[in-house]
């Protein structure tokens, strides 16, 4: 199986892809990490 959100050889797509990944990370602290269950 092979995992893709773009076809075969679509740099320009998954470049976009990324950054809209790395934006809702930014907003909504998604590669944030917790000391424990009441800070998160």
């Amino acid at each position: 199986m092979n995992i893709s959100i773009t076809e075969d050889n679509h740099c320009y797509e998954n470049a976009m892809a990324e950054r809209i990944n790395g934006i809702l990370k930014d907003e909504f602290y998604l590669d944030q990490t917790f000391d424990n269950e009441t800070r998160a």
